[in-house]
């Protein structure tokens, strides 16, 4: 037994000497100008911008599929849009802007609908990243569902992290569309809206079971922003139309479930669905043209949801 835990020990120290190792290690400059850092300048906008605001929480559906100047110009409240990346998960982005929220705020949720199948709305290796590298003191937003499921991602961040570290960046002046300099002032990305659209596959039927916590979360989120004297609503993501018929009745099935929690709807998932000729290079991203469609669709909805309030 003895020869046992000496070999177990031989075999552990290096490991988590190397696993340390890795993990202190400063992120390589590349990646300090991804769009993960874009947190920080989303938390300041969420800090500073004045009443009466909009503020926009979901995954990158909201990031390339909004144009908030549209937003400001029309209903008259200063948008934030805090879309960064699906994953993220659910319950981050909530959790994360939750500090940030003040009376009167309208919040508008757009998550992507894998957030709501399997364990996505824990957070994957994205999140990993963000809070060992980006935003370390963030991690106390976590729940233990997210520490197990983030442990189980922790080879896959190191092998990432590595490989950032060995790979030199191509050059500091060229900003790419999933860059911190690709956001503009109110968080949408807008570096790619003169650029030509790319061919996108469409996703398949979503898999794995219906995530009933991230309703739960969703819910207790609503009542910490009435607590807060705000208003909740959600609207559904902007989807190409090929994948939305691959996964219509797991869609469906989110639509069914957010009507049972009573949840205040902009509209339904079938209104933001957009042809391929305006999605831009994943399902969920729009070209200019998509862009500006989906918030003139958005501006509508609120504008229709807010006389009735």
């Amino acid at each position: 037994m003895k020869k046992f835990f000496i070999k177990l020990l031989l075999f552990l120290i290096p490991a988590l000497i190397i696993f340390f190792t890795i993990v202190l290690l400063p992120p390589s400059k590349s990646f300090q100008k991804s769009l993960f850092y874009s947190l920080i300048d989303k938390n300041k906008l969420l800090e500073s911008t004045p009443g009466p605001r909009i503020i926009f929480i979901g995954g990158s559906n909201l990031s390339f599929g909004l144009n908030c100047q549209m937003i400001k110009d029309s209903l008259k409240f200063n948008p934030v849009n805090t879309g960064i990346h699906v994953g993220l998960g659910l319950k981050y982005m909530l959790s994360n802007a939750e500090k940030y929220i003040r009376g009167n705020d309208i919040i508008i949720v757009s998550p992507e609908y894998q957030q709501f199948y399997g364990d996505l709305a824990d957070g994957d290796i994205e999140l990993l990243s963000i809070i060992i590298d980006v935003s370390p003191n963030s991690v106390k937003l976590l729940d233990y569902k997210q520490y197990y499921s983030l442990i189980q991602k922790i080879p896959e961040y190191l092998k990432s992290k590595w490989n950032s570290l060995i790979n030199k960046s191509n050059s500091d002046t060229v900003i790419g569309i999933y860059d911190r300099k690709a956001f503009n002032s109110y968080g949408d990305v807008y570096i790619h809206w003169k650029s030509p659209k790319e061919k996108v596959s469409p996703l398949g039927k979503i898999e794995g079971h219906v995530n009933n916590d991230a309703f739960i979360v969703l819910n207790n989120f609503r009542n910490f922003v009435n607590n807060r004297k705000a208003m909740l609503y959600i609207t559904f993501p902007c989807y190409q139309d090929s994948s939305f018929i691959n996964a219509e009745i797991e869609i469906k099935e989110v639509e069914r479930n957010l009507i049972k929690y009573g949840f205040n709807l902009l509209s339904n998932p079938e209104r933001y669905i957009f042809p391929d000729s305006l999605i831009y290079n994943t399902p969920y991203h729009l070209t200019k043209k998509g862009v500006d469609l989906r918030t003139s669709l958005l501006i509508e909805d609120l504008k229709s949801a807010l006389t009735k309030e």
